[in-house]
């Protein structure tokens, strides 16, 4: 679905969302999306004022600002329906798991994909970041964490208060998850699920708006935080006592999607270019591969650009508005992993090297059968 398409149909249901946007830095305004042009979006804004009236506007908001759209609701529904079952037509895997197999436009040949659990459809525009952790499969939607199981059962891992939107968690060694909110806050939550601020960021630091994006974890405990307002922003470094500084920032590093390698490297998505750059730890740019026209990401969400990497040392990241996920082979060489997607905004290998999938568009998770001893065997074949 297009981003246009997206705020037709906003027209059309009479949806209150909440929209950001802005260059350098960022203003929300809340409201329904009367029509949509093709430059602008006209949006029926209402506030409560300090006279205790709503007050009710109009305004014209330019496509090209829009950062993020939220739709809003009264309350959460219960967790016990937030998610739908699967399909009745399902295949049954080896374990006797009921896992749909899907047929993908070119889907890679050689590797079983499968829907690994299917998710509410009501929630398809908020699951946005994906990370593997102890016993399976984290995602993220709105201010809450999700846990996948091996049979494709969700559950709630851990919900942020307030009117949070996660916008990237990882698990270090330890069990520990760190979530960064796209309003700027870093959170620690240990494995007993007790959580505490690490830090409050200035995204104005990096150059523009506090809109944060990923994060990854360091060797000795520090973190690293993308900022996306726009194209511009950077990347923020903080140690284990919640000290940050800005590692990078200014026009054109606006970045996504982060990852640590086991070499130490950090990866990081950068929207300006739609390139992957691979820096050391105190920012030093050491290469790029230009994976896509930056058109391909997300960007009226920002959550785009989702990274991993296999045992192989290849690259997977995802190209939520092309409907892709791109790999890039060690030599910088890229092809189309996976297509005719709807908007995939997570990627992550689990511990038994198969790639997962969050497709936000129709709300699912994929499972991709494991790549590395896939194509290790192949590669066998091949020389025997």
């Amino acid at each position: 679905m297009s981003f246009r398409t997206r705020l037709q149909g906003f027209v059309e249901s009479r949806q209150k969302i909440q929209i950001w946007y802005g260059m350098g830095c960022h203003n929300t305004v809340t409201g329904r999306v009367l029509g949509v042009d093709h430059d602008h979006i006209d949006v029926e804004s209402y506030s409560h004022e300090s006279d205790g009236q709503i007050h009710i506007r109009r305004i014209l908001i330019p496509l090209h600002l829009i950062l993020h759209i939220d739709i809003t609701t009264a309350e959460i529904e219960e967790l016990e329906d937030s998610y739908e079952a699967p399909d009745e037509k399902e295949s049954k895997d080896n374990n006797g798991k009921g896992q749909s197999v899907i047929d993908l436009p070119d889907a890679p040949r050689g590797y079983a994909v499968r829907v690994l659990s299917q998710l509410n459809a009501s929630y398809s525009n908020r699951f946005s970041r994906m990370t593997a952790g102890p016993g399976g499969i984290y995602f993220s939607c709105d201010g809450s964490v999700w846990f996948v199981d091996s049979s494709g059962q969700p559950s709630e891992y851990a919900r942020i208060r307030g009117n949070s939107t996660i916008s990237g968690l990882r698990f270090d060694r330890k069990g520990v998850l760190y979530v960064a909110t796209i309003q700027g806050t870093v959170y620690k939550i240990d494995p007993n699920k007790s959580g505490r601020i690490l830090a409050q960021l200035d995204g104005a630091l990096t150059g523009g708006g506090t809109f944060l994006s990923d994060l990854a974890i360091g060797p000795r405990e520090e973190v690293y935080v993308s900022n996306f307002p726009s194209n511009t922003g950077g990347i923020f470094k903080i140690d284990r006592t919640g000290e940050y500084e800005v590692l990078i920032g200014g026009p054109g590093h606006g970045t996504q999607g982060l990852l640590l390698d086991p070499d130490g490297f950090l990866w990081c998505l950068e929207h300006a270019t739609g390139s992957i750059v691979k820096r050391s730890l105190d920012g030093r740019e050491v290469s790029r591969v230009n994976v896509a026209e930056s058109d391909s990401f997300n960007f009226a969400d920002g959550y785009d650009g989702n990274l991993a990497m296999d045992s192989l040392g290849r690259l997977y990241v995802t190209a939520g508005r092309a409907g892709t996920v791109i790999r890039v082979n060690r030599e910088g060489r890229t092809e189309s992993f996976l297509s005719g997607l709807i908007n995939p905004t997570g990627v992550a290998f689990g511990s038994d090297g198969a790639l997962f999938v969050l497709e936000a568009g129709r709300s699912r998770v994929l499972r991709v059968a494991a790549l590395d001893k896939a194509d290790r065997t192949a590669s066998a074949s091949m020389l025997s």
